[in-house]
């Protein structure tokens, strides 16, 4: 037996105590006599008392509980053990010597001074153990769990091991786990109780231990902490943690994806693989945000070739040397190319001989090609002529064009293009063999020059964050999804379609800044100012997937809908469009910009608009 073992202490402290209130007992009881009789430090009696005691104790498992948990289960114990060892010592003495010489009021006091003497010391080092751990815990931080599930049991178990965090409380809006505790931790309330729970405990993160929670509750619990200060943090699903264990490095940032509302998209990938397989794939802008990550996407399945096209050396560079390392087997030919050269764009279909061709080379920047009408007809209409013209001239399967919401009665030179862009696939269609498709949605977060990014740098730098307009709103969905959904509709649509993805609820773009503040540690309005800037030239307040003439038609995909248009193309439409490139290489921006509104009737040229609201 290792005698420097605590547990060993902790036996030979309470033998000791069992002595001393058998000895307490008498000293009491005859501290009233007169002539008290001279007491014995140990004979027989203190023997039995002391060896009955230790094996009471030991029964009642005494010995198993560390003193630091100390706590009401154990001074229940400690009471049975007292009291069943007092009358098992008193039956023991009475078949002796019938308990002669064993005063009745030794027997009563006995097991109350032995509870005192073994639940005291244990309380204290419980109380003192308590406080300080409480003294250390004022270096670590105090944390809110979001959810009383196997989650924030796994995290407070390792926060307890952890010089990290100090978990205060738990908010959780199940009825079945009001006022309940986890590990000693207290459910406080509901989320909508954060707010005040942070404020009241000092907390300064909050981590989400909810499995599977809803988008809907996330930013709900992003609303609630807005004032708090905190810094947010979640934890990968149950399945993910328990493949390689638990650990504190699982947490994470709460990021904007995580509060979108938007649902995981499940796409029928066995048949894009029959789709793609053992075929030559060709994308266009293959460096930029969409381009990229569908040659990501499509690089996992069997091409027979992946030929990814784009002006941007360093865009280009990245995404080959990114695929190159994780596709040693596929044959990839990245190609620095301007989609406004035919001569070049011809010589590579020749080489290359794709079978599907994805078009996600465009100029998107709105204000900016405000300013640069012709740049922006040049690269979003010329390319995508000389990209849909090629196709039919090298006999192509099929064309996916990457459209977008703000070709829909459009309001800017960037929407009128790609509108433009649309009506010539659409034309070109009925005299080629190649299936022309075209994809339209809204933002994507986090692609380059989009406003996410944008909030996440003026955050960094401290504010302010802009915002147009405090009722501005846009669609959002993730690169991710978004790419999904385009190669399903390559695999769905044909002659001409147009798919619409769908885009969800629009989201409040001041909502979103406020929530991107949120999610930083910063109190909006407090540490982080949000400015209205007014509308910027060609902007939107809200932004449309469809025309009102435009019929949505369910596809085989829940997330994917086909457009019936009713919308004709005017019979000088072909003469306009020569016109209009003609001017666009010629730079004559106004006559272009005219000529583009003969062209989409629909187009509401504003170049100027800026809106300020009156705060007065």
């Amino acid at each position: 037996m290792n005698i420097f073992h605590p547990r060993f202490a902790v036996v030979l402290h309470d033998l000791f105590m069992t002595w001393s209130a058998w000895m307490l007992s008498y000293v009491i009881r005859y501290s009233v006599w007169v002539d008290s009789p001279e007491l014995s430090w140990f004979n027989y009696e203190f023997a039995t008392v002391i060896l009955v005691q230790g094996v009471i104790a030991y029964y009642f498992n005494l010995y198993r509980g560390l003193w630091r948990f100390a706590s009401v289960p154990d001074l229940i114990n400690i009471a049975k053990s007292a009291v069943v060892g007092t009358f098992i010592i008193a039956f023991i003495m009475f078949l002796v010597h019938r308990a002669d010489g064993v005063p009745r009021s030794v027997l009563l006091m006995y097991p109350f001074i032995l509870m005192v003497l073994w639940g005291v010391p244990r309380l204290t080092y419980r109380m003192f153990k308590d406080l300080t751990l409480h003294i250390n815990n004022s270096e670590k931080q105090r944390v809110l769990l979001v959810g009383a599930g196997r989650l924030a049991d796994m995290f407070i178990r390792h926060a307890h091991a952890s010089a990290l965090y100090e978990v205060v409380g738990i908010v959780d809006d199940e009825r079945n786990y009001k006022g309940s505790n986890l590990r000693g931790v207290k459910v406080l309330g509901g989320v909508a109780d954060i707010e005040k729970i942070c404020k009241k405990r000092e907390v300064r993160a909050i981590v989400v231990t909810k499995e599977n929670i809803s988008a809907s509750m996330m930013k709900e619990v992003v609303d609630n902490s807005m004032t708090s200060n905190c810094q947010l943090l979640t934890l990968p699903n149950l399945d993910k943690i328990t493949e390689k264990g638990f650990e504190i490095s699982h947490l994470t940032p709460v990021t904007i994806d995580d509060i979108l509302g938007r649902e995981k998209v499940s796409i029928d990938w066995s048949n894009v693989a029959k789709a793609v397989q053992g075929k030559s794939v060709l994308i266009t802008g293959g460096g930029g945000s969409i381009g990229s990550e569908l040659a990501r996407q499509l690089a996992q399945l069997d091409l027979k070739k992946l030929c990814i096209l784009d002006h941007s050396e360093f865009n280009l560079y990245q995404i080959d040397r990114e695929l190159s390392n994780k596709n040693n087997d596929l044959i990839i030919t990245s190609l620095l190319v301007n989609v406004t050269d035919k001569a070049h764009l011809q010589q590579i279909f020749s080489t290359i001989k794709p079978d599907i061709v994805f078009h996600a080379a465009a100029y998107k920047h709105v204000p900016l090609l405000e300013k640069m009408p012709c740049e922006g007809f040049i690269n979003n209409v010329i390319g995508t002529k000389n990209i849909v013209d090629t196709c039919h001239e090298f006999n192509v399967e099929k064309m996916v064009l990457v459209s977008t919401d703000k070709a829909v009665n459009p309001y800017n030179i960037m929407g009128a293009t790609k509108r433009i862009a649309e009506m010539y696939c659409q034309s070109r269609n009925k005299k080629s063999n190649t299936d022309y498709v075209i994809v339209r949605f809204g933002n994507v977060l986090g692609s380059a020059g989009s406003v996410v990014p944008l909030f996440k740098e003026q955050i960094a730098k401290g504010g302010p964050v802009t915002v147009t307009h405090e009722e501005m709103t846009r669609y959002f969905m993730t690169i991710t999804e978004a790419c999904q959904l385009i190669v399903q509709s390559m695999v769905l649509g044909s002659n001409g379609d147009i798919h619409v993805l769908d885009m969800g609820k629009p989201v409040s773009i001041l909502s979103l800044a406020n929530r991107m503040i949120s999610l930083s540690g910063k109190i909006p309005e407090v540490d982080i100012k949000v400015e209205i800037t007014g509308l910027r030239p060609g902007e939107k307040m809200h932004e449309q997937l469809y025309y009102d003439v435009e019929q949505l038609k369910h596809t085989s995909h829940n997330k994917i809908y086909h457009l019936q248009s009713t919308i004709k193309h005017s019979e000088s439409y072909e003469k306009l469009l020569n016109q209009a490139i003609t001017q666009a290489i010629q730079f004559q921006d106004v006559d272009l910009t005219q000529t583009i509104k003969k062209l989409v009737p629909e187009f509401v040229h504003q170049p100027h608009l800026k809106i300020v609201e009156n705060n007065n």
